[in-house]
Parts: C-alpha cells; sequence; structure tokens
C-alpha cells in the first residue's frame, strides 16, 4: 500500500487545521446547476409589482434572487418575508435534486475519521440545507449547519459564526472553497483557507494570496486530510 505524498505548504495547513468549514453552496453541492434562478428573482419582482411597488432599472433586471429577496426586506416586512418564501421554497426544492460534488463523502469521511469536526455554513435557508445533507447521508458526518438568518452577513461574520458553533479558534480551522470569493472571505476571518480547482475557478484563481493552499479535487483533498493528522 503506498502513503499519500502531501506538498509540504497543503500539509502544514493541516497540521493546524483541528475544524473544517465547508460553503454548503459550491463546496457540498452545486445547489442551483439545474435552476433558473432568474425566475426567482422575477417572481419576487412580480409581487413587488403586485403592490404597487416601483423599482430603478438596476432592480428589475437583477437575476439574483438574494439581493432581490434583501431589496423586497428593505420595503418593508410584508414583501420580505413574501419574498423569503420564494426564496426557501425554491431552495428547498433544489435541495432534493442537487447532487453532492464529487468527493465530499470521502472529505466528510476523512474528517470525522481524523478527528476534525465540520459545520457547513452559507447564505441557504437551514432546512434546505439540513434535508440536502439527510438525503445523502451525510448529515451525521456534519455537526453545526449554519444557514440563513433574518438578515445577511457578510461572509466574514458567517465564517465567525460557525467558528463558534464549533466551539474552537478563527485559527484552528480551515474553510474549503472552491471560489475566490470564499478564499477572501476566510483569510479576513482570520482562518486557514483550501481552495479546490472546480469547473468554476482554476488554480491561479484560488491562490492569489501568500498564504493560500490549493488542491486539485476534492478526493485528494480527502487523501490529504487522512495522510495529515493535526499537530
Amino acid at each position: 500500500m503506498t502513503s499519500t505524498r502531501v506538498r509540504p505548504h497543503v500539509a502544514r495547513v493541516l497540521e493546524h487545521t483541528r475544524a473544517v468549514l465547508l460553503p454548503f453552496d459550491g463546496t457540498v453541492c452545486d445547489l442551483f446547476a439545474d435552476v433558473d434562478t432568474a425566475a426567482i428573482a422575477k417572481r419576487i419582482r412580480a409581487r413587488l409589482f403586485k403592490r404597487g411597488h416601483r423599482m430603478t432599472l438596476m432592480v428589475a433586471i437583477t437575476a439574483d434572487p438574494l439581493g432581490m429577496m434583501a431589496y423586497a426586506r428593505s420595503v418593508g416586512p410584508a414583501s420580505g418575508a413574501e419574498a423569503e418564501k420564494i426564496v426557501r421554497d425554491a431552495e428547498r426544492a433544489a435541495a432534493r435534486t442537487a447532487t453532492p460534488e464529487p468527493g465530499i463523502h470521502e472529505v466528510l469521511r476523512a474528517c470525522q475519521a481524523s478527528g476534525r469536526p465540520v459545520a457547513v455554513m452559507g447564505y441557504t435557508c437551514p432546512t434546505a440545507m439540513e434535508s440536502h445533507l439527510e438525503a445523502h447521508d451525510l448529515r451525521h458526518l456534519v455537526g453545526p449547519v449554519i444557514g440563513r438568518g433574518q438578515r445577511r452577513l457578510s461572509a466574514q461574520r458567517l465564517i465567525r459564526q460557525a467558528v463558534e458553533a464549533l466551539g474552537v479558534e478563527p485559527s484552528d480551522c480551515a474553510l474549503v472553497s472552491q471560489s475566490p470569493e470564499g478564499m477572501f472571505a476566510a483569510e479576513e476571518a482570520g482562518t486557514h483557507a483550501i481552495g479546490v480547482v472546480s469547473r468554476h475557478s482554476t488554480r491561479k484563481q484560488l491562490a492569489f494570496t501568500s498564504s493560500a493552499v490549493v488542491v486539485s479535487s476534492l478526493p485528494k483533498l480527502a487523501d490529504a486530510i487522512t495522510a495529515v493528522p493535526p499537530a
């Protein structure tokens, strides 16, 4: 049996990683991969128009459901609640059909075997996140699930909330991200950042800071987690 070779800079980060943070939409799964998200935003706009609200052109053409939901909340409590329900229903439906990212099972099992607790976090409603994890037999491998609350937190605050839920220090955690935005947020929040090359982001896009480490895939990360226990 051959041992896994782990690059020294990746090993150094894993030696200091006692807990792992996984963004739900993007690392655990691609929630809206087969969903027309612009249609969700359009439904929110339609409800606002029905209430007699008028908006700027930039708002009227946005295709981002979360952006439209935030705007609806700024209009008033009733509009915000209606938009929240539209987005929540879409997320729950998408969670039933979304497939886990290749290798995420292996990463979670490796974390459990090496004694590293995991928090799943994101701007998705918690019930959709929980249902996806349950449906794919992942829930028992995950600790806290930190989802969207009544107000949108910054990415850094969301990360800190997940860290607090795990009961560890930011410097003891690594956030695993397939996006440059996630890598930046991890650095700002004081955690380690491990980038994973994907169809959305290249190694060069993820390794834009001197402290960033990048692996080629989630299965490769799982092998590295298994090979390098926390110090």
